[in-house]
C-alpha cells in the first residue's frame, strides 16, 4: 500500500503469496550470475595474462638468442676482417716479390748474359717462412675496426691497380722472352761438331790444291770420319745434295737472311724441306768433294753473302739448345 499526501487517494497493491518466494529466488539468481561472470572474467584475464607472459618470455628468449647470434657473427666478421687484412699484407708482400721477378725477367729478355740474371734471381728474399707469435689478448674498439676496414679497402684497391699493371708488364715480358728465345733458337751460336780444332779460318788463304791465294768462305774444323755434325740453329733445310766442290752438303735457312752450310759430309741425315732444331744431329763428318782429308767446312751467310762464323760460335752444344 502507498499512502500519498493527505489530500490524495491511497494506492494499494496486492501481491500474491507466491511472490514472497519468487522475488528472493530471482535476486539470488542475479547474484549468482554476477559472481559467475566475475569468476570467468578473472579466469580469462589470468589466462590471457599468462599467455601474454609466455609469449613475451618466448619473444624475449628469441631476441636474446638473435642478439647472441649477431654478436657471434660480428665477432666472426671481425676475425675474418683481421684475417683478410693480414692476407692483404701477405699478398702485398708476394706482389713485391713478383715485381722483382718481373724486373729480373725484363733483364733476362734484354741481356745475353744469363749469369748476370741468375745472381739477381738468387737475391730475391724469401718472406714466406712461418713465425711464432704471442702476446696479451686485448679487445679491439669499434673505431679500430672501422679504421681497419678503411685501411684494408684502400690496400686492396691499391693491390688491384698494381696487379693490373703487373699483368700488363708480365704479358710484355712474356712476349719479349718468347722473342728472345726465338732469336736464340735461330741464331747459329753452337759449334757444329764436338771438337773445336780449327784448321783453316775465314778469309784469304793459300789454296791447298793450287797454292794460289783464294778466299776461304768459312771455317775448316778438324775431326774424325763419321763424327756427328749438328745444326747450329733451328731452321729449314733448303739444300741436301751432292756438289762436286763441296761434296755432300746441307744448307739450313734460319730466316732473317741467315743461312748455315755444312760441307764435305760423309752422310746426310736430313732431307730438303725438313725442319731442324738447334743442336739436332743432321749429318756425319767426312771428306767428300774437293777435300784433302776428313773435316767439316762450315759456313754462315747473311743475305747470301759469306761472313766470318767465328763471332757466332760462343756456345758448346751442351750449353744451349
Amino acid at each position: 500500500m502507498i499512502i500519498p499526501g493527505a489530500n490524495r487517494r491511497t494506492v494499494r497493491f496486492k501481491l500474491p503469496h507466491s511472490s514472497l518466494y519468487i522475488v528472493p529466488s530471482v535476486i539470488l539468481l542475479v547474484l549468482i550470475g554476477f559472481f559467475v561472470t566475475i569468476y570467468f572474467m578473472n579466469t580469462y584475464s589470468h589466462q590471457t595474462k599468462e599467455n601474454l607472459q609466455r609469449t613475451f618470455d618466448g619473444q624475449e628468449r628469441q631476441l636474446v638468442n638473435q642478439i647472441t647470434l649477431k654478436d657471434n657473427e660480428l665477432e666472426q666478421l671481425q676475425a675474418n676482417l683481421i684475417d683478410l687484412s693480414q692476407q692483404a699484407d701477405e699478398f702485398k708482400s708476394k706482389l713485391e716479390e713478383i715485381k722483382k721477378l718481373d724486373h729480373v725477367i725484363q733483364l733476362m729478355s734484354e741481356s745475353e748474359e744469363p749469369n748476370r740474371t741468375s745472381k739477381k734471381l738468387s737475391a730475391l728474399s724469401d718472406s714466406t717462412a712461418n713465425s711464432d707469435v704471442g702476446g696479451n689478448e686485448v679487445p679491439v674498439t669499434s673505431q679500430e675496426v672501422t679504421q681497419l676496414v678503411s685501411n684494408t679497402k684502400q690496400g686492396l684497391s691499391s693491390l688491384v691497380g698494381d696487379i693490373n699493371a703487373l699483368l700488363v708488364n708480365l704479358s710484355e715480358s712474356e712476349a719479349r722472352l718468347k722473342e728472345a728465345d726465338y732469336l736464340r733458337s735461330i741464331t747459329p751460336t753452337l759449334w757444329p761438331i764436338t771438337t773445336h780444332s780449327l784448321t783453316s779460318g775465314f778469309g784469304i788463304r793459300k789454296d791447298p790444291f793450287t797454292g794460289k791465294p783464294s778466299m776461304h768462305t768459312g771455317l775448316d774444323l778438324d775431326g774424325e770420319l763419321g763424327d756427328p755434325v749438328y745444326a747450329t740453329a733451328s731452321g729449314k733445310v733448303i739444300e741436301a745434295s751432292f756438289d762436286n766442290e763441296y761434296g755432300n752438303r746441307i744448307i739450313v735457312d734460319h730466316s732473317r737472311g741467315i743461312q748455315t752450310g755444312y760441307m764435305h759430309l760423309n752422310k746426310m741425315l736430313v732431307k730438303r724441306g725438313e725442319s731442324v732444331t738447334k743442336g739436332q744431329l743432321i749429318g756425319l763428318l767426312g771428306s767428300t768433294g774437293r777435300s784433302t782429308g776428313s773435316h767439316l767446312h762450315y759456313e754462315v751467310q747473311k743475305n747470301r753473302v759469306p761472313i766470318d762464323p767465328t763471332p757466332y760460335l760462343i756456345s758448346n752444344r751442351k750449353d744451349e739448345r
